[in-house]
């Protein structure tokens, strides 16, 4: 997945569309994880993937303790409001993929490929 899923960088309310957009698709990743691998899964994987993406992006650094169940416009407001649009959303990108690269350590190949390929249709449908 990229992060050119979203042309229109001009809008005020670019970032609150885009973290919107991949909030949403980490929450098909939870409803499609939670059977197998039960509710606090999703939070795990995204907290431990915000830690290994800080360094490169820090302005994601409050998904370490935030779940991302919380995330809202009004924290998106706070925590990413000044953030380039390019960079909030190859952040987010960044975030979703390193998602995907613990959920392949836990389940190997059994989840990931469908899953990745429906989060990229969910993702390619966005403005």
């Amino acid at each position: 997945m990229q992060s050119s899923f979203f042309s229109d960088h001009s809008s005020s309310t670019y970032p609150e569309k885009v973290t919107e957009a991949y909030m949403q698709a980490i929450r098909t990743i939870d409803e499609r994880v939670t059977p197998f691998l039960g509710k606090a899964t999703t939070r795990v994987l995204v907290q431990g993937a915000a830690r290994r993406i800080a360094v490169s992006y820090p302005f994601l650094h409050f998904l370490e303790k935030m779940p991302y169940t919380a995330v809202n416009p009004s924290v998106v407001r706070e925590q990413l409001g000044g953030v380039p649009h390019e960079l909030l959303a190859a952040g987010l990108d960044a975030l979703l993929q390193e998602c995907f690269a613990g959920l392949k350590e836990l389940t190997g190949d059994l989840i990931v490929p469908p899953l990745h390929e429906e989060i990229t249709r969910q993702l390619e449908r966005l403005p």
